[in-house]
């Protein structure tokens, strides 16, 4: 099988490479992924059971655990490599903040049959076997990536102009309640099934800076 490749990138749409690719020759036993789905309560007063009403796709995950191994029982190591050195050489490319994108890079990971594009989340590292010069010669690293999908993808995905989609709006100075179910459902009457579900005592004079919830709502409701 061939080996984990972790590739950094400078910008969201993956196209233009930073760095050179960084080949784990050890590979991990196990790569785990992770996806969610986001629902909320149905808070209509009066109903016997709770309906699990959609509000998002969470960000999808992965992890993986692998060693290195500098000691020179694995090939395609020099005798001059550390695990010291191999880790800088991880965190510098995916983990370090990155001055132009004001955030770390964006990391392809390709291994077999997967392929994963995000940021990294979490790493962590264990070191062990040290030589003469204090440096590591062996290290298990533990890391975990969050999915990354640019906007114009997560559209293309996850179309949000669908009737059964929520949405959270944030109200802003001048915005009604009446003017932002006017916007999300071409009928501004829904405002009181709207107030109803965010725990509302009214609907007016909602201050700026509120996070309201807009449901499922027909017309004919």
């Amino acid at each position: 099988m061939e080996h984990l490749i972790i590739q950094a990138y400078s910008d969201d749409k993956f196209r233009s490479k930073q760095g050179g690719q960084i080949t784990i020759l050890l590979n991990p036993e196990n790569v785990k992924t992770g996806k969610r789905i986001r629902y909320n309560k149905d808070k209509q007063l009066g109903a016997i059971g709770k309906n699990n009403i959609f509000d998002r796709y969470d960000s999808e995950n992965l992890s993986f655990d692998f060693t290195i191994d500098c000691t020179g029982a694995v090939e395609g190591t020099l005798q001059s490599d550390t695990a010291t050195a191999k880790v800088k050489e991880i965190e510098d490319s995916v983990y370090c903040y990155n001055s132009e994108l004001h955030r770390p890079s964006y990391v392809e990971i390709v291994y077999g049959s997967v392929m994963f594009k995000g940021q990294v989340a979490k790493m962590n590292v264990d070191y062990s076997l040290f030589n003469g010069a204090g440096d590591a010669l062996r290290a298990k690293v533990g890391m975990e990536f969050v999915g990354y999908m640019a906007s114009d993808e997560e559209r293309k995905k996850y179309p949000k102009n669908s009737p059964d989609m929520s949405r959270l709006i944030t109200v802003k100075d001048g915005d009604t309640l009446a003017k932002l179910c006017y916007e999300t459902y071409g009928d501004s009457t829904l405002v009181a099934q709207v107030a109803r579900f965010n725990n509302l005592n009214g609907f007016r004079n909602i201050p700026a800076g509120t996070e309201l919830l807009f449901p499922p709502l027909r017309k004919s409701q």
